[in-house]
Formats: structure tokens, C-alpha cells, sequence
């Protein structure tokens, strides 16, 4: 039986993505009161694939959940990259995760990761179709206003709203898990000016938008026409545009489907604006010159990769904005942020989704056993939070950013630097890489440490600051 916080702390999750099902799951074993309060109506199916790392395998262990996820997922161990003539450039090779970290590390789609951990949430602590408009704390509670029944029309684009009824929910603890344009963090942020506080400038700035991507998921394929689907691996190819800054992505999944990415580098990046993209996040498109540009590129799979386009549904292809972003700010009184909220990765890195897996364990380590909902006790958990994960969130940021560099830059200079990194890279350099990446292997203080152990020690998680128990 799980065990029960004595905490009779109501917290709301502001966001039913990967990030905010995984916290509400965490909360569920804790024996914790929360609810999940999520904009869109209903999951819709779109986003290609997620690569987890053994870290984050280590905690979906221990909650119980690997084995599922592992029967419709690949192990993923190595990226090749190519130029476009399909020769090589280099490789970058995790080695053997399972003997030096416990795990391997996997690829999945984003979808059967979604349904996953939507299925192991309570229907009645799940409330769609709630975008928050508005809120306020103080000493006692928080308090948010959602607007209800908010849809937004296919054809036009546009948010249009039934009655518009207005819902207040109130807790005790606000989690921003709303993803990189976060509701809970710009009425944070504006909340706080209000209160005369002086906000970083870096932290006011709209996000910076440098690149755009297309995705896409292919039906399903038999190993006939694509032989690569026999070998069960999720192992994968980045193919490197000789002219233009653009780089194609390519995963097999367990589903026998093809996975892609296709991403640019926009030519002016200054005449995007935040407020442009605020709601283009996942949303079907058809495929634009980004496409046109690589279809005619052989793909390593057999054909080109314009076969693999055209073998894609269109409820499964997606256009998006890339943009990043580190903010300094991650909580105030009774609120905090976590995953893309307060700091947005380019998908270079695989990084963005891990991070957030991440952020959640420590926040919820340190909410279980608070003794009270007092203002005090909250702010004591956020600050254990930030101050362990904001420092390794800022430091894998940095690295997401220069991998996004590597990849992008073009000429004789940028050739030179990724065939060295990716094609002579020392073992020694590449495994304290790899390293840096899951030595942050936290898991549940309240529940029994997972079986994966391997030979790289992780490094010792912060200590909760309410719970003193043991396991």
C-alpha cells in the first residue's frame, strides 16, 4: 500500500502534459489531495517521439511503470549523424547505459508515453477544458479563475468560448506545469510587479524563436517495405543539410512507424514575436517549404524521406515554433513552475521532456510531509526545489544550446568542429558526457528505491526538508 502524507495540502496542477500527469501520479502514491486543470478539451494525439534517459527510467521504475512502457518502446542508444548523401559525419554512442547507469535509455511516441500516464490519473481529478484567465494568492490560499469550454475553431484558428463560464478553484500549493507559454507564469510574474517586485530583465523578454519544425508520425508499416523494423531498436539518424541550417530527424517505433523531424533555421527571426505562437503548440499543418526542401534526401531506411512523408496521416503531422529560454524566477509565495515553464530546451539536446521528469521528483520530494499548509512551510519546499534543480537545469540548458549550435552552423569552420566532436570524439570525453546526464538520478522518498543501480554512483539527492523517514 502506498504510503500517506500526513499533509492535508491541496495543490493545483496547471497543465495535463507529460510533466503535470507525472507529477499528479507522484502525488497519488504520496497520498496527496490535487487536481489537474488543463485547457484543451480533450488529448489530441500529435508530437513524434521522446528519447528518456536511464535517469528518468530510473524513476518510472519506481512508480511501477517501465514495464508497460518498455513493451511499446525501443531501447535507444546511439544517434548517427549524416550528410545529406548519406555520408557519414559521426556518431554519438551512449555505450552500455544499462551496466554503467541501471537503465537503457528508450525512445517512445509522445502519444503512447500521454496515454500511459493519462490512464493511471483519476477521471475525477482530471478537468479539461479549464484555461486559467486569471489568479491570486495571499498568506492562506491561491486561488485560479478558468475560463470553461474554451474551444478553438479548425478552421479559422481562433479561441471562440460556449457560455464562457468562469470556475475559481482553490488549493494551497499552484504548480505551473502549462508548458513554455505558461498561463500560471505570466500572471505569476504580473502578480508580482503588482507587488513592486523587480523581476530580472531576462526573465520579462518574450521567448527567442530562431527555428521552426516540422513532425510527423507515419502509420503503421510492415517490415517488408522498411527491413529496419525487425531489429526492435530505437537507435536513430540526424541528416545535416550541406547548404541550408537544417537537420532531418528520423526514429523507428515499436508501433512499426517511422518518426521525423524536420528543422530550420529561420532567415529573420527578429520579426517573430511570442504573442504570434502562443496557441500554434502541436497543431496540425500541412507540410511547407521546410519539407519541399529535404524531400528529394535519401533516407537511410531505404527511399527518401519524402516516402516517409508521404506516408504520414495528417492528423499526425504538426508544425512548431523552436524557441528557448532560461528564466531565473521559479516561484513566489504559494506558486512555483516546473518542465517548460521556466526553462524552455530546443529539441536538439532530447532534453526537454527528461528535465521536467526531473524537476518533478525533487518538487515532489519536498512537498511530502509538509507539516501544514502555512506560507512558511510551502516556500520552505520551493526553495529546497529551486535551489537543487535550478543550477542542473541551467547547466544541461547551456549544453542543449551548444549541441543546437554544433548542428546548425554552417561553413568550412562549423564542418570542422562536428567532424571532430562527432566523429573523434575521446571515449573518455564522450562517457563524462553521458555521465553528467544521469548521475541526477533522484527517486520517492516515501517509496521503496528502484532495482537499477549500475556502476556510475548518482550523485546524493537533496534532502527533503519535511519528511525524515527512511526506507
Amino acid at each position: 500500500m502506498s504510503p500517506t502524507s500526513s499533509s492535508k495540502v491541496k495543490t493545483i496542477i496547471v497543465g495535463a502534459g507529460v510533466c503535470g500527469l507525472l507529477t499528479a501520479i507522484q502525488l497519488e502514491r504520496a497520498g496527496m489531495d490535487y487536481i489537474v486543470i488543463e485547457k484543451a478539451c480533450t488529448f489530441s494525439p500529435l508530437g513524434s517521439g521522446l528519447s528518456l534517459t536511464p535517469a528518468c527510467n530510473y524513476i518510472l521504475d519506481q512508480l511501477g511503470l517501465l514495464e508497460e512502457i518498455q513493451k511499446l518502446s525501443h531501447p535507444c542508444a546511439k544517434i548517427d549523424y549524416l550528410r545529406d548523401d548519406l555520408s557519414k559525419v559521426g556518431v554519438m554512442d551512449a555505450g552500455d547505459q544499462k551496466t554503467r547507469y541501471g537503465y537503457n535509455g528508450i525512445l517512445i511516441t509522445r502519444p503512447t508515453l500521454y496515454n500511459i500516464l493519462l490512464s493511471k490519473v483519476p477521471k475525477d481529478k482530471l478537468h479539461w477544458g479549464k484555461r486559467m484567465v486569471g489568479f491570486k494568492q495571499d498568506e492562506n490560499s491561491v486561488e485560479i479563475e478558468c475560463e470553461d469550454n474554451l474551444e478553438v475553431s479548425q478552421e479559422s484558428g481562433e479561441e471562440s468560448a460556449g457560455n464562457k463560464t468562469r470556475v475559481i478553484y482553490k488549493g494551497d500549493i499552484l504548480i505551473g506545469a502549462d508548458g513554455a507559454y505558461s498561463s500560471v507564469r505570466r500572471n505569476l510574474y504580473q502578480s508580482m510587479k503588482d507587488e513592486g517586485i523587480t523581476l530580472p530583465k531576462e526573465d520579462l523578454a518574450p521567448l527567442r524563436f530562431d527555428s521552426n519544425c516540422v513532425i510527423g508520425v507515419t502509420e503503421e508499416l510492415t517490415e517488408e517495405e522498411y527491413p529496419v523494423m525487425k531489429e526492435k531498436n530505437g537507435d536513430f539518424y540526424v541528416i545535416i543539410g550541406k547548404e541550408k541550417a537544417i537537420q532531418v530527424y528520423l526514429f523507428t517505433f515499436a508501433e512499426n512507424r517511422l518518426g521525423w523531424h524536420i528543422c530550420g533555421r529561420m532567415d529573420n527571426p527578429e520579426e517573430y514575436d511570442e504573442k504570434d505562437f502562443r496557441f500554434s503548440d502541436w497543431k496540425p499543418a500541412a507540410a511547407d517549404e521546410l519539407c519541399d526542401m529535404v524531400r528529394h534526401y535519401k533516407c537511410p531506411y531505404g527511399g527518401t524521406v519524402g516516402d516517409v512523408m508521404d506516408r504520414t496521416p495528417k492528423e499526425r503531422l504538426s508544425k512548431v515554433m523552436l524557441e528557448d529560454k532560461y528564466f531565473s524566477t521559479w516561484y513566489h509565495k504559494r506558486t512555483v513552475l516546473m518542465g517548460d515553464a521556466c526553462h524552455k530546451h530546443l529539441p536538439f539536446g532530447g532534453q526537454g521532456a527528461n528535465q521536467a521528469i526531473l524537476d518533478s521528483v525533487h518538487l515532489v520530494n519536498q512537498l511530502y510531509g509538509i507539516p501544514s499548509n502555512s506560507l512558511s512551510d510551502v516556500e520552505k519546499s520551493f526553495q529546497a526545489y529551486y535551489g537543487y534543480r535550478s543550477p542542473n537545469a541551467k547547466e544541461v540548458f547551456k549544453t542543449t544550446s551548444l549541441v543546437a549550435s554544433i548542428l546548425s552552423a554552417r561553413g568550412i569552420i562549423s564542418d570542422m568542429i562536428r567532424f571532430i566532436t562527432l566523429g573523434y570524439l575521446p571515449d573518455f570525453i564522450n562517457n563524462a558526457g553521458m555521465d553528467g546526464m544521469n548521475t541526477d538520478r533522484p527517486y520517492l522518498c516515501f517509496l521503496p528505491p528502484p532495482p537499477g543501480k549500475g556502476t556510475v554512483k548518482p550523485k546524493p539527492q537533496a534532502a527533503p526538508v519535511h519528511y525524515k523517514g527512511g526506507n
